[in-house]
C-alpha cells in the first residue's frame, strides 16, 4: 500500500479544468484547491510505481506548473 500526499500548482486561470481532469483520474483525491492555483491531492493505490507515474502524468495536463511531493507512505 502506498500513500502520498502532494500540491499541485497550476496557472490560476486553469485551477477549473486541472481540478475536473485530477478529479477523473484513478485513485487520485482532491481534498483542497485555491484560486491561486494551488490542488491539494492524495494518491492510494497498492503499487508504488502506479503513484510515481500519476505524479509524473500530472504534468502532462495542460496548466500544470509543477508537483510538490509533501508525504509518501508504503507498506
Amino acid at each position: 500500500m502506498t500513500i502520498c500526499s502532494l500540491v499541485i500548482y497550476s496557472k490560476p486561470e486553469n485551477t477549473a479544468s486541472v481540478a475536473a481532469e485530477v478529479a477523473r483520474m484513478e485513485a487520485v483525491e482532491i481534498h483542497a484547491d485555491d484560486p491561486s492555483g494551488k490542488l491539494i491531492v492524495t494518491i492510494d493505490h497498492p503499487d508504488r510505481s502506479f503513484c510515481s507515474e500519476t505524479i509524473m502524468g500530472f504534468h502532462g495536463i495542460d496548466g500544470v506548473l509543477n508537483t510538490a511531493l509533501v508525504y509518501e507512505y508504503a507498506e
